[in-house]
């Protein structure tokens, strides 16, 4: 089928919206702070050195402020990022964590429960309930299961398919934003293993037929051999965030552990089918011991996802020593039985999502575009949000933009299209919010990219950023200083995202 593609408005917001623009709440709360102690002093000592020193002071904390570094972040962020790392021991190559009896901080407090439906007892479903740490409570936190799923790696695709495929996951996130149903965030993680030369040209060898010409079956080997390093395997999972509050709301008594554990597997059961009709089918749920061995796995590469030695639950994903450093952390067997692998995390910041329409398959380019082989993951997330949420938010967006413009033509102005670009997104997400298959959803991008050498890493970085440009996104953000904890970013947990 030839025609249009069926195209998407991701990005839209550049800068963060609020009724103060781009200040945060804790900027806002220590600007007050600092003019009423400024002004106590004045009114106190009426000096006029008091006067002075604090417009100095003023102009520049201003000026750090609104300084950048070049990758475009706040220079006062990376700045406490490095001195954080120093202190801690980074510069040193200390470790920051050691398996022991905790897990490291970033993870924070979680219970891992386990739980058999009476239709199937040998295969339990791990559950990981995450403590609320705001209001330090368990019982306003979450639930999150993890699901393994078959990945839409199909090759090239009829815009009708491709089109088709967008419409359902279209479908998949409006349904799983309606109010009725506790799930408020869906992550959708790719792994990315290169398959080892000797197996996919054994794999190949046993696809020939005996009976087949010599000059064919040396032809095979050879374009075996041309394709043996650059060939890939694949893994797709699912991980679902139930809100507890909601959850409890459905059974008659919340307090009943067992009920939670069972609505939750109604729930997931929902989810699973919602996600199979969105050509996505299940291929296992994942238990405790299943759960930990993909934790470790990505931490330790060399252990396979499916390899269960060693794990009784999903705490023991954490089994490795790990050091932190300032373009990686190194994560390394507690008695060296496996070799020492470095990691590098990225994010996709608010200013480098695509501003114009997309395909349902612009991200191809960072799950199968990258070329040699390289061990990655691709962590899709989804925070879903009730429909008439999401459209006061697009509503204020366009409202914002559009003064933006306003102001800039006031002041004469060039624009640089940007004004232009996100009040274009702004429109577009108030328009498809009418319709019934569309809801809520704001979403986020994180990259885990491993090696066994600082050096591997290093150039598999500009392999996946050059990808992650070809398909759009303006620039990643590598979470320098703070590579061992943005590995939670990574992991099947449903961390790290706000609405």
């Amino acid at each position: 089928m030839t025609g249009p593609e069926r195209t998407y408005v991701l990005g839209g917001e550049t800068q963060r919206r609020s009724l103060f623009g781009a200040v945060t709440p804790l900027q806002l709360t220590a600007l007050v702070a600092y003019l009423l102690v400024w002004l106590i002093l004045l009114v106190a000592t009426q000096s006029f050195v008091v006067l002075l020193t604090g417009l100095a002071l003023g102009a520049g904390a201003w000026i750090v402020a609104r300084r950048r570094t070049t990758e475009g972040d706040a220079w006062s962020s990376a700045l406490v990022d490095r001195l954080t790392w120093r202190l801690t021991g980074g510069a040193r190559q200390r470790p920051d964590y050691v398996p022991g009896e905790s897990l490291p901080r970033e993870v924070g407090d979680i219970r891992v429960l386990a739980y058999a439906p009476p239709a199937a007892p040998d295969s339990p479903m791990a559950l990981i309930h995450h403590r609320d740490h705001r209001h330090r409570s368990w019982a306003s936190g979450r639930l999150t299961a993890t699901f393994e799923i078959t990945g839409g790696g199909d090759g090239l695709l009829s815009t009708r398919e491709v089109n088709t495929a967008g419409y359902q996951f279209e479908r998949l996130l409006g349904g799983l934003a309606g109010a009725n149903i506790p799930v408020d965030q869906l992550d959708i993680c790719t792994r990315v293993l290169p398959v080892h030369p000797d197996t996919y040209r054994a794999h190949m060898a046993a696809l020939l037929a005996p009976d087949i010409p010599p000059r064919l079956r040396a032809s095979m080997h050879q374009l075996a051999g041309y394709a043996a390093g650059t060939t890939e395997e694949y893994r797709s999972f699912a991980t679902v965030r139930i809100p507890l509050p909601q959850l409890a709301q459905r059974i008659a008594e919340p307090t009943d552990l067992d009920g939670l554990c069972a609505e939750t597997f109604n729930v997931l059961g929902d989810v699973v089918a919602r996600v199979g009709r969105a050509g996505h089918p299940l291929r296992a749920v994942l238990g405790p011991r299943r759960l930990g061995s993909l934790i470790r796995h990505l931490h330790d590469p060399d252990l396979d996802i499916d390899l269960l030695d060693g794990i009784t639950t999903v705490t023991d994903g954490w089994s490795q020593i790990r050091v932190p450093g300032r373009d990686w952390v190194r994560t390394e067997s507690v008695n060296d039985t496996h070799r020492p692998w470095y990691h590098a995390v990225a994010s996709v910041p608010r200013d480098a999502w695509p501003l114009q329409p997309v395909t349902a398959r612009w991200m191809e380019h960072l799950v199968t575009g990258i070329s040699p082989a390289t061990i990655r993951t691709i962590q899709v997330q989804w925070r879903l949000v009730p429909k008439v949420s999401a459209r006061e938010r697009a509503r204020l967006a366009l409202t914002y933009n559009t003064a933006d413009r306003h102001g800039e033509r006031r002041r004469g102005q060039v624009s640089t299209g940007v004004s232009e670009a996100a009040m274009s997104s702004s429109s577009r997400v108030l328009h498809d919010l009418l319709t019934p298959v569309v809801g809520g959803t704001f979403p986020a991008i994180r990259v885990h990219v491993s090696a066994p050498t600082p050096q591997e890493l290093a150039a598999a970085r500009v392999r996946v950023t050059a990808a992650a440009e070809t398909g759009g996104l303006t620039r990643l953000r590598w979470h320098h200083h703070r590579h061992h904890q943005a590995l939670l970013l990574a992991l099947p947990m449903a961390r790290g995202i706000k609405a």
